[in-house]
């Protein structure tokens, strides 16, 4: 039988935060079936639905998923089904569970644009989870990147360092990005960003970064003239990034899309923090439809990323000499 209490309470605390859990009344009742051994975890956090307060009602499950990280394995328990409404019946009450070691785990991932907000968990053999979030709460979720970043190697042991980790680590050897021109673009956003990473990891270095700036269509012929004419009205932007790292992990500070089309602002941010000892190469190929730029594919196992550059920045140079 379900507990009135405990349904008032969790209803009269629930916002778009999310919340470190610290005592056992503080886990969500959907939850409380599964063992937690809170005084063994390095961190439990619990991830509110992402519905307005105005929406949720004292008898709802109230919570998505509670995030438990101890010093082997990350176990994610997730709500099942939808509530009830007239077209469709609730479904039973219950939960998934998943667990992910932590030596899997081979880069991490979290974008906002305005209130939607998406963490990912990449593991190596190309799975992992994801979830989603209110933008208001992305400064908590980096104390879980923190607790997860803690698990990567360092390249100081060599043999324990993928090849491309190595090839980054002599090509990031005493060098140091000059953020100046973010100040005469506008994007300060990001340099805040990189702040907030450095401050929970102070041997974090910025190694190379560009600005946002407008892509030149490739094309011939009567196709290209009309691409060309696209692009005028709808550019293409290359948004500005901020690449970086120390001795653990590469970490890419930029926008929740790299590559965007249209003059309107964009007020977004993306952190993608990837173990260096698990990654395995780094390509550099074109980028399809621009001459201006290149795809650089970051790739660990069954998992890879792709992060468009500008040809000539010291973003290019960084990332094709590690290449």
């Amino acid at each position: 039988m379900s507990n009135p209490y405990a349904q008032s309470v969790e209803y009269t605390r629930f916002g778009p935060w999310i919340d470190r859990v610290t005592e056992d009344g503080e886990i969500p009742r959907l939850f409380r079936d599964h063992p937690v051994d809170l005084a063994a975890a390095h961190l439990v956090l619990k991830v509110p639905r992402n519905i307005p307060r105005r929406d949720a009602t004292p008898d709802m499950d109230l919570y998505d998923h509670l995030l438990i990280v101890d010093g082997t394995e990350l176990t994610v328990l997730s709500r099942d089904g939808h509530d009830a409404d007239r077209r469709r019946p609730a479904p039973p009450r219950g939960f998934g569970v998943a667990r992910i070691p932590l030596d899997k785990i081979v880069a991490l991932e979290d974008s906002v644009n305005l209130l939607h907000g998406r963490y990912r968990i990449h593991t190596r053999d190309g799975g992992g989870i994801g979830f989603a979030f209110s933008g208001s709460a992305r400064a908590s979720l980096a104390l879980l990147t923190d607790a997860l970043r803690n698990a990567f190697s360092t390249r100081d042991d060599a043999a324990a360092t993928g090849l491309a980790g190595r090839a980054l680590a002599a090509a990031t050897a005493g060098r140091t990005a000059d953020l100046g021109p973010f100040d005469a673009a506008g994007d300060l956003a990001l340099t805040a960003d990189l702040r907030d990473v450095t401050l929970a990891h102070p041997a974090v270095a910025a190694w190379a970064c560009h600005t946002r700036r407008v892509l030149v269509p490739t094309g011939e012929g009567v196709a290209g003239l009309l691409r060309r004419m696209g692009h005028a009205w709808s550019p293409a932007v290359l948004q500005g990034a901020i690449i970086g790292g120390d001795g653990a992990a590469l970490e890419v500070v930029g926008r929740h899309e790299r590559l965007t089309r249209g003059n309107a602002p964009v007020h977004s941010a993306s952190r993608l923090t990837v173990s260096l000892a698990a990654l395995d190469s780094i390509t550099v190929t074109d980028l399809a439809g621009y001459a201006d730029a290149a795809a650089v594919t970051l790739a660990s196992g069954g998992w890879s990323a792709v992060l468009p550059v500008p040809r000539g920045s010291a973003t290019f140079d960084l990332l094709a000499a590690a290449a």
